[in-house]
């Protein structure tokens, strides 16, 4: 089960999936603005890219992130592909990058206290 649906299944329609303010034009490789909400632990420990693909598609490595680790989902997308990948930031860190779903367990929560969990789509 993918941290998107399984994090809308807990939280049903409390959980909105909104779209940016400022959603950056999608490329291969790229950084998004939007700062949404929500967290997940990382299922083993991957890579982060520096855009919603894995290496075969030339996105650089942005940083690594160890199995256990919490991740702050910022926003997801879907590729080329169709699969879902997380734009997410290391806790306690300042690693920012791509990882996909799969990689994955979301843990989300309210951050912002409003009594809805938003999650951004790039």
């Amino acid at each position: 089960m993918t941290a998107l649906f399984a994090a809308l299944l807990v939280f049903g329609a409390g959980a909105t999936l909104a779209p940016a303010a400022h959603a950056s034009a999608q490329a291969e490789c790229w950084t998004p603005t939007a700062n949404g909400e929500g967290r997940a632990v990382m299922l083993w420990g991957v890579n982060l890219k520096s855009g919603p693909y894995a290496d075969s598609e030339g996105c650089a490595n942005t940083g690594w992130a160890a199995e256990g680790k919490t991740v702050y989902f910022y926003c997801w997308t879907k590729n080329s592909y169709g699969h879902v990948w997380w734009y997410v930031r290391i806790a306690g860190t300042q690693t920012f990058g791509w990882t996909s779903d799969d990689n994955v367990l979301g843990t989300s929560v309210d951050e912002n206290g409003d009594g809805q969990i938003t999650f951004y789509q790039c």
